[in-house]
């Protein structure tokens, strides 16, 4: 007996954008002789059925071609992850093949129904990350970097940052690596910068970061705050989070609880992210409130001995912490963190300059 195979497709209507008007329209795909068939060409980017595939052996461009089967989907989106360092145009390959944004965009929104409340297994939630692993890499392409926020896709992502503080792991991994992708967007210094940063703050990227910072495990809140961190070192996204008094103290607020966090179980990248949020938002801190407020709003654990162990190794932060110090008190703070900033001095004869003339 025959089986007749067929493919579906709607129709993008935008062609160079390659996705479909809704990512709920049912757009499966299937296996068809017409996709696979054999080719004498051994240079032919087309597996065929015919014989078992070895999809180890396959190179990216037969492997994006296999996503349109979605009996192998789950597979061939695995290897294309573990290729995703070793194959240069992948992001290209993924962005510009037909369709295949859209096949993506459906393993990351499959997993929506099981949200709220959780019901997400490892598995699923492993399935999902590996599709977002690999608009990872489109995000990290400064040629598919614009592509991803013109189509907007980073909407799709928001729905896992919204959390409550009693999320199971497998969310958590999902939140992590959309934070990921987030975080490969925000180069602001390449030539589209300036329109990523007007999408996220439009899009209201700042309190779903926010409430990661606050309520997410390690790793989702150390991501979220270099996004944020990297926002605020923009002019126009420190005026932005500056904007409203609202905004302003949300921001300090959850900084502040971070950091209470952050004594009881230490992180030196973290603690860097947040020291750099504080002196940036310190320059506008002491205009909007009077020095004693100012003083509240930043944790003393920062500005005593608490800090000392953590901030061992680091001159770098170790003089941030410094500088804020200066800008809420007028005054540089008088543990002797200094000696640990003497490391760099050593090494170059400028910096000690610049060091003695600071003192």
């Amino acid at each position: 007996m025959k089986i007749n195979q067929t493919i579906d497709i709607t129709l993008t209507s935008s062609p160079s954008l390659n996705l479909p008007d809704s990512p709920f329209t049912d757009t499966t795909l299937t296996s068809s002789p017409s996709l696979f068939n054999t080719s004498s060409s051994p240079s032919s980017a087309v597996i065929t059925h015919q014989n078992p595939l070895d999809l180890d052996a396959a190179t990216p461009n037969q492997l994006v071609l296999l996503l349109h089967d979605v009996n192998l989907r789950e597979e061939v989106v695995d290897q294309l992850v573990k290729k995703r360092d070793t194959c240069e145009n992948l992001a290209l390959l993924l962005w510009n093949t037909f369709n295949v944004a859209y096949i993506l965009l459906q393993e990351v929104t499959v997993v929506y129904r099981k949200l709220s409340p959780s019901k997400l297994s490892p598995r699923e939630s492993t399935r999902a990350c590996k599709a977002l692993a690999l608009f990872q890499v489109m995000a990290n392409n400064p040629e598919t970097r614009k592509l991803l926020f013109t189509a907007r896709i980073p909407y799709y992502l928001y729905p896992f940052l919204k959390t409550n503080g009693n999320d199971d792991q497998p969310l958590e991994y999902l939140r992590l690596t959309s934070l990921g992708v987030l975080g490969s967007l925000t180069t602001f210094d390449d030539p589209y910068g300036s329109d990523v940063l007007t999408f996220f703050m439009e899009s209201q990227v700042v309190p779903l970061c926010l409430g990661c910072m606050d309520l997410g495990d390690e790793l989702s809140s150390m991501v979220a705050t270099l996004i944020v961190m990297k926002m605020l070192m923009q002019e126009a996204g420190m005026t932005y989070c500056c904007a409203s008094a609202h905004r302003f103290y949300s921001i300090v607020q959850v900084l502040y609880r971070v950091i209470e966090k952050l004594f009881e179980k230490p992180c030196l990248l973290h603690l860097k992210y947040v020291v750099r949020c504080y002196l940036s938002l310190s320059v506008v801190l002491k205009f909007v409130c009077s020095c004693a407020t100012s003083r509240r709003q930043v944790p003393p654990q920062l500005f005593d001995n608490t800090s000392k162990g953590i901030l061992r190794d680091d001159p770098e932060t170790s003089w941030m912490l410094h500088l804020l110090h200066f800008s809420i008190y007028g005054c540089f703070p008088a543990y002797q963190i200094s000696n640990n900033i003497a490391k760099p001095d050593t090494t170059t004869q400028k910096a000690k300059g610049k060091g003695k003339k600071k003192k």
